[in-house]
């Protein structure tokens, strides 16, 4: 059975930990070689711990005159180390080797609760079995802004473009919160530059907080990978992953259909992976910059018709909202 993100993430946790043991064991290997009386000393620090648990549950003595007792002769052998380690060359904290994590000491958890570097671990591991890029985990709802958008309405359209985008984020955050419960697929259509990307990339990381399985991937940069497959072409291990999660993971999410080169072997390729997600209910999200009879056009009738009969439709109206970010340099 393969390793869930979790048991990925908590190896790595465990691996950190063994290594700062090693590290601990190499340095007492050293300087005990060098300086036999610190193995002495170790050896009663050691010993002090189990002296004051020994004491103070036997309830023979007072048990702040047995601390301080104890504590004041711990304090003097750390004293006589330190000093012995700084004669010799070397750090007085040298044997003091720290965990990674200092709030869980590379145990992976915060008291009860996950430890903050353990949910970093999955959150990396996570992304990167998603394919999301660096720039695309930063795409998250709470930053996508309705302010680039027009407010002016456009009889054309019937609304203005910020309303049209206001409803289209309620519904891409709806199907995220909701993913479990909907068999819907996404077809994000529209010009360049209208957020299409963005939100498909919001959705997946709301998605992967949640431990679903995404796989997020460029048209560009699929079809290439399929094509060297298919002609006995050496890929790479990532490519051979990212193929065999085209059929298991739970949402798919293609982007920028129509940016890849066009033949008839991709046509028959994209078919054969929306018409295999439809028929096992495996989710899926499209973006394009194709309408949908754009999409007969550079495909053919069978494809737009699965997308048309398995897709809700959200169409993207307005300007290029990268141009008018650059106009105000911020981009």
């Amino acid at each position: 059975m393969a390793e869930t993100i979790y048991e990925k993430a908590a190896k790595i946790i465990a691996e950190r930990k063994e290594e700062r043991r090693f590290e601990l064991r190499r340095r007492r290997s050293e300087v005990f070689s060098k300086i036999p009386r610190l193995l002495e000393i170790e050896t009663q620090l050691d010993r002090f711990g189990i002296r004051m648990l020994n004491l103070l549950a036997s309830g023979e003595c007072d048990e702040n005159r047995a601390v301080s007792g104890i504590m004041a002769e711990n304090k003097e052998y750390v004293k006589e180390r330190e000093r012995l380690l700084s004669v010799h060359g070397f750090p007085p904290d040298y044997l003091d080797v720290k965990p990674a994590c200092q709030k869980c000491g590379d145990s992976g958890f915060d008291g009860d609760k996950i430890c903050e570097c353990l949910r970093r671990e999955i959150t990396s591991i996570a992304l990167k079995e998603a394919n999301l890029s660096d720039a695309l985990a930063c795409q998250v709802f709470e930053k996508f802004s309705l302010g680039y958008y027009s407010d002016e309405f456009v009889e054309e359209y019937g609304c203005s473009p910020r309303e049209n985008m206001r409803s289209i984020l309620r519904e891409c955050m709806a199907y995220a919160d909701e993913f479990e419960k909907t068999q819907e697929n996404l077809l994000l259509c529209g010009g360049c530059g209208l957020g299409k990307t963005f939100l498909s990339s919001a959705i997946a990381n709301r998605l992967l907080q949640k431990g679903i399985d995404v796989l997020y991937v460029s048209c560009n940069a699929l079809f290439p990978i399929l094509e060297d497959m298919h002609f006995g072409r050496e890929v790479s291990e990532r490519a051979q992953y990212i193929v065999k999660k085209l059929n298991d993971c739970e949402l798919l999410i293609l982007d920028d259909l129509g940016s890849e080169f066009v033949t008839q072997f991709t046509s028959a390729e994209l078919f054969r992976i929306i018409n295999n997600r439809l028929i096992n209910g495996r989710k899926m999200i499209i973006s394009t910059n194709l309408n949908r009879s754009m999409l007969a056009k550079t495909y053919n009738e069978r494809i737009a018709s699965r997308i048309a009969g398995g897709f809700s439709m959200l169409e993207f109206l307005g300007e290029d909202i990268r141009k008018i970010k650059k106009l105000e340099g911020k981009i």
